[in-house]
């Protein structure tokens, strides 16, 4: 669409946005310099849209999906800051202009947020005052300022046809110099689109002068005018597109009169139908970038593991040292505690408290916060400190050491073992040829359940399961409905999974045994029975059956939940599918149940079993051959060592 919205547009956007009155507002982006979006959840359907808005040109509903900014803009920020999670209390027309103001509901009053989409337009922010808190792009005329501090006042106002009388407008046609098209499009501000309309429902040659124009021409133009705007007040609105050659070139809030050659296609919403003529376009990344800010996160990742190692090595040593100087100095150290644990018998604990201050041994002493620290010398003769419980012997004392030197034994080599891993993946990461940004997959944005591990069922269920104990607890206290099911593997140290009875675009698919079974297949492949076992049990149970409050004398950990009831088993031979599958409008990876994923995989699938080729050698592999990251490969795959057993629809190199 090449020409701008007219104020007969904004009308009809403000009087369909009307609905979205009582939504919040759930996300901000700013897309670039000139574009805003405005993810709003709708209050009655449960669905998710956004406002679209390109400074000085467009606004319009969208369900697209963007890719937006890595960094947010401080505009954004601002708007974030100030319109999350408020209500859209009103979108109005400012007069009859080419003004829309949205304001959003916080505790604190209303904010607004005006657009204005003429010349080179503005988005404004004000707070309840009516007060700009931070203008898109600070102007300054002689009637007005834009700039932040500044109480906002729109453009000086002009002619609104609704409110002109039949004298008024003859006034307008007869003290104009411009011919019949211009003056109503300027002096009546109907702009140019419009006014070459009336003029053809008129009757009148629209190059006309005005001067030449008589009384009951003026009359017909007028009454004319009336009918146009009765379309509008009676919201008599009937949208469609305007197609030239098959391709559709414009959209009206009704079919025009004046528009000859060409056809129209109905379409259900103008605001929505607008959405069309949001260009198609991605916001770049340079490969080169991403792939070296890769690197560097490695780099930094792999020097906090080393200085972490080496803080683990000190303090092993440390608390072995400390144990070994308790039983040297045994006798002194016993006779001490003694002391103390009779002084503690006592009523009046005053000045013995005070006679144990004075030992030459002791650096710290305080009873009521259960805290004593001595002072032991070593074969060199340096005073080292040592914290004790001073309600257990010294041989208890000296063996807690001992056994927190071997609590930091196991983290060192878990330590260690990470170190590899990241020197690993920094080596192969250096060695990859960063593929051209066109020749990788479209894979559009980041949906709500990739935050988790996921598949979408041979029957469309949408699956989620946790990563951790963090989002075990997120997937199941945030995710897990009424008439969903619940997933686990029979072991310690598996993904709590749920099973949606609903599909990623939130159409209801009834829950069937095969889906079940794909979920427990799933919940157990992504367990630590991967490298334990060649199968598994899992199983699932209804919603009312998971709990996270436990018995009297129970515990239950964090990511952890009490089922309570019967448990449905399902046997499981351990091995998953990875592949592409079309989504949306592009294309994401997914890694899943092997039917699950050959019913969907688009350029084929590698099925995967435990063995003994390490994570990231598959990842890379795989990577290679779906021409993706070896980051959204590794996401997908089981956690440990896989064995790559076949292989359909494309052969690995």
């Amino acid at each position: 669409m090449e020409r701008g919205l007219a104020s007969f547009d904004i009308y009809v956007i403000v009087s369909e946005l009307k609905n979205l009155r009582g939504c919040f507002v759930e996300k901000i982006y700013q897309l670039t310099r000139d574009e805003i979006l405005l993810r709003v959840q709708q209050k009655t359907e449960g669905q998710k849209e956004a406002l679209f808005i390109r400074n000085g040109e467009l606004i319009c509903r969208t369900q697209r999906s963007f890719d937006a900014p890595e960094k947010p803009s401080l505009f954004a920020m601002t708007l974030r800051k100030y319109l999350l999670n408020g209500k859209i209390s009103d979108i109005t027309q400012h007069e009859f202009d080419r003004i829309i103001q949205i304001k959003i509901g916080r505790k604190e009053g209303d904010y607004t947020l005006v657009c204005e989409l003429f010349s080179k337009g503005n988005i404004i922010l004000l707070n309840p005052e009516g007060r700009i808190i931070r203008p898109l792009i600070s102007k300054e005329w002689a009637s007005r300022v834009i700039r932040s501090g500044e109480i906002y006042q729109p453009p000086p106002s002009q002619t609104n046809p609704f409110h002109l009388s039949e004298q008024e407008f003859n006034e307008l046609l007869s003290t104009s110099s411009k011919d019949l098209v211009r003056t109503l499009a300027t002096s009546v501000n109907l702009s140019g689109m419009y006014a070459e309309e009336l003029c053809m429902r008129a009757g009148v040659d629209k190059t006309t002068k005005t001067r030449e124009i008589d009384a009951s021409t003026m009359k017909k133009l007028y009454e004319e005018l009336q009918k146009l705007l009765s379309v509008f007040q009676e919201k008599n609105i009937h949208p469609v597109f305007v197609k030239k050659d098959q391709a559709i070139i414009d959209i009206l809030p009704f079919p025009f009169l004046s528009y000859t050659t060409i056809d129209y296609e109905p379409t259900a919403s103008y605001s929505k139908g607008l959405e069309l003529f949001i260009p198609d376009r991605k916001i770049q990344k340079p490969k080169e970038t991403i792939h070296r800010k890769n690197i560097e996160k490695l780099q930094r990742q792999q020097i906090q593991q080393q200085e972490l190692i080496e803080v683990f090595k000190k303090n092993i040593e440390q608390k072995k040292r400390d144990a070994n100087l308790l039983y040297l100095n045994f006798q002194v150290c016993e006779k001490l505690l003694q002391e103390i644990a009779a002084l503690l018998r006592q009523k009046e604990k005053n000045e013995a408290i005070n006679k144990i201050r004075q030992n030459p041994l002791v650096k710290l002493f305080d009873p009521t916060t259960n805290e004593l620290v001595i002072l032991l010398s070593d074969e060199e003769g340096n005073k080292i400190e040592i914290g004790l419980d001073f309600r257990k012997s010294v041989s208890e004392n000296a063996d807690q050491k001992y056994d927190e030197s071997k609590k930091i034994q196991e983290k060192l080599k878990g330590a260690l073992e990470a170190v590899e891993q990241t020197t690993h993946d920094l080596a192969t990461k250096k060695d990859v040829v960063v593929v051209e940004e066109e020749k990788k997959v479209t894979h559009g944005k980041q949906w709500w359940f990739e935050r988790f591990r996921w598949f979408i069922s041979t029957e469309g269920n949408l699956v989620v399961a946790g990563r951790d104990a963090s989002s075990n607890d997120i997937v199941v206290k945030k995710y897990l409905s009424d008439g969903d099911r619940y997933a686990h593997a029979d072991i310690h140290g598996a993904p709590s999974c749920i099973i949606k009875s609903k599909g990623v675009n939130d159409e209801k698919i009834p829950i069937s045994e095969k889906t079940l079974e794909e979920a427990c297949l799933f919940a157990a492949s992504y367990s630590r029975a991967w490298n334990q076992f060649g199968e598994a049990s899992a199983y699932w149970v209804l919603p009312e059956q998971v709990s996270k409050t436990p018995e009297s004398g129970e515990f239950v950990p964090k990511g952890g939940f009490i089922i309570r009831g019967k448990r449905n088993y399902c046997r499981c031979k351990l091995e998953v599918a990875v592949g592409l599958i079309p989504f949306r409008d592009g294309e994401k990876l997914m890694g899943g149940p092997i039917t699950a994923v050959a019913t969907r995989a688009v350029k084929g699938y590698a099925i995967l079993t435990p063995g003994t080729t390490k994570k990231s050698m598959i990842a890379q592999k795989l990577a290679k051959a779906f021409q993706v990251s070896t980051d959204m490969v590794e996401k997908v795959l089981p956690p440990g060592n896989c064995t790559i057993i076949k292989t359909m629809g494309f052969e690995l190199r």
